[in-house]
Formats: C-alpha cells, structure tokens, sequence
C-alpha cells in the first residue's frame, strides 16, 4: 500500500510543475469532484476544463475551485457524454483552445436494472459511458497529450483489475447484451486498449483504476427515490466501515495521475516527474499490465498497488492480439456512432 504520508507528499510537489493542464470528465461530483478539489488545492495556477451535465448546479463548485486556487482557470463544458458526437464537440472545443493536455481523468458512468438501453447511436447508454465515450476522449486528445511533458496521464476509473474472459465475436454485446456481460466488456476492454495505447503512444501512461468502496450520489444519480433511499439509508451503514473515504480518494487519485510511480513507456529512463518521500519503499516504479516494470499501461487498487489477479486473461489475449482488435473495433464503431 501507498501510505497516505506518501501520497500527499507527492501531491505538494506539484507546485513546482507549471502550466498543469487537466480534464475531468464527471468532475461535478463524486471522486472526480473529489480529485479535481485536490488538484486545486495542491497547485498554483491549473487550467482545468470539466465536462458535466448541468452548469448551473455546477456553479457553486466552480467557485470553490475559484478560491482554491485564485490563479486557476476552471472551464466548464456541458455535455451527455452518453453521445460520441457530443464527445467531439468538446473536444473541439479543448483543442481550439490548448496546445498540451497533462490529465486525462474520466469517472462517468451509473448503475442500472435493466436491460440493453440504446442511445440514438446504436450504443447502451451505460456501456458508452463507462467505455465507448471515454476512449472517443481518448482518441480525440491524443495529439494535446502527446505534446505535453512529463507526467502525461489518461485515468479511467471503473474496474481495473477484474478483467474477465469476454465474447470477442459481439463485443458490443448488440446480440448477447445482459449486465454481467455489459460489466465484463466495460472493464476487460478498457485494459485490453490501454494496454495498446501504451505501445503506440509511448509518451502517454495509461491507468485503469480500481477506486474501492466510496461513498458518492452514484444511486442517488442512477435509481428513483424508493431504491435510492434504501440504499442511502439501509445499505450503506452497513458498508462504511469497509469503505474508502471521499477526501483521501481525491487525494490518491491526484497521486495516480501525477507521480512518478506510474510513468510513460517512453519516461522510465527519463527521470521522475516528481519528487517522492526518500526512502519509501511504497514509491518504487510499478509494474505495468505486461508485468514489465514502467509498462507505461497499470491496473491499480484504491491504495495505488498493481492489481494482478486477471493477468493470465490479459496475457492470453495479447497472445492472440486481442487488444488491437479491440481498438480497432472501438475506432470503427464510434466512427459508425457519429454517422448516424
């Protein structure tokens, strides 16, 4: 485990880096809301773009970002990024306005009972947010991120860590859809083009990040008062004690996307972007997806150590090249999405 001493040591170097540019996409609540407090609060003049649904309920946080750090520029974007075309278009945006991209920090997504919920793009609306939008992110702001200096990082929060098996045949699961497999999918693929990405984008790390047990408006956001009111009210209590909480998951998820632990393929010879604890064990380079040390491609836990319990499924499909097929796939069935 990363000692939170550690982490927050960390955190406090990042003053000396200058012209951080970051975007957080689900930044108005939850652990994305949490981490962005963070990198305010540990910086002296970010410029910060967040994409949510709502400006106006996101106002009030604005202007405690504002006061956090009074040099900062906090730009919001609303947009459903359930929607690739809606993707592009605050890309766009971003793209018009800066020339590098340091954080790339992704949260969206939701719970749901149902079944197979298609967006007018063809797309299950949770499956797009919790894979199909975030890699269109991706791919849209490759050419900001690779123009920026060390650290260089892309973060998306789900599940890394419990890759499964999947149906390489339907991976849009348009004939086999059910949650479980919807789940499975979401987080396999993820890995699997990550673990692409870091090889043709060498200058980049990639993290797919487990965050544990945190208490967000996730059912709140998800599900109508009845269900979410048992859950807010019944359910939880029982779950606190093994939970994670809010404030320190925004302290380490700040820590994953800027410590020197986690480097670019390309950056292990390069130097540490920052300066850790002396010492530390906690601190040493991790292990990336392929099991080779700065991999430039890491599946975390909450606590920033490797997650390596699915690794012989992801070996296996290397193998057999599965993680570019999934890529490729991805890139061709947005393409598809926005033509509709």
């Amino acid at each position: 485990m990363v000692s939170l001493k550690t982490v927050q040591a960390s955190n406090a170097g990042l003053r000396a880096l200058p012209n951080l540019t970051a975007l957080f996409v689900g930044g108005t609540s939850g652990i994305g809301q949490s981490t962005l407090r963070q990198l305010a609060r540990h910086t002296d003049s970010p410029t910060a773009y967040i994409i949510g649904r709502n400006q106006a309920r996101a106002k009030p946080f604005l202007s405690e970002l504002q006061q956090l750090s009074p040099k900062g520029k906090f730009h919001f974007i609303e947009a459903d990024v359930s929607l690739a075309r809606n993707v592009d278009l605050a890309c766009k945006q971003i793209l018009a306005q800066e020339k590098h991209l340091n954080f790339l920090f992704m949260t969206p997504g939701g719970i749901s009972l149902g079944g197979r919920n298609e967006t007018i793009e063809g797309i299950d609306h949770l499956f797009a947010l919790r894979y199909y939008s975030r890699m269109r992110f991706i791919q849209n702001l490759l050419p900001l991120l690779e123009s920026s200096s060390s650290p260089t990082r892309v973060i998306s929060i789900y599940g890394g860590g419990f890759e499964f098996p999947i149906n390489t045949t339907d991976l849009d699961l348009k004939h086999t859809f059910s949650l479980l497999n919807a789940y499975k999918h979401s987080i396999t693929m993820t890995s699997l083009s990550m673990d692409h990405l870091s090889t043709t984008h060498p200058s980049i790390s990639f993290i797919h990040a487990y965050p544990g047990l945190v208490g967000t408006n996730i059912y709140t956001n998800s599900f109508p008062a009845p269900i979410s009111t048992f859950y807010n009210y019944a359910m939880w209590p029982l779950m606190w004690p093994f939970s994670v909480n809010l404030d320190e998951s925004g302290h380490r998820h700040l820590f994953h996307l800027s410590s020197a632990r986690y480097p670019a393929k390309r950056d292990l010879k390069g130097g540490a972007p920052l300066l850790e604890v002396g010492g530390e064990s906690d601190v040493a380079i991790a292990k990336g997806i392929t099991g080779e040390e700065g991999g430039g491609a890491y599946l975390l836990d909450w606590k920033g150590e490797v997650r390596s319990r699915s690794a012989n499924v992801l070996a296996q499909y290397r193998e057999q090249g599965v993680s570019e097929m999934v890529w490729k796939h991805t890139e061709a069935l947005l393409e598809e999405a926005v033509r509709r």
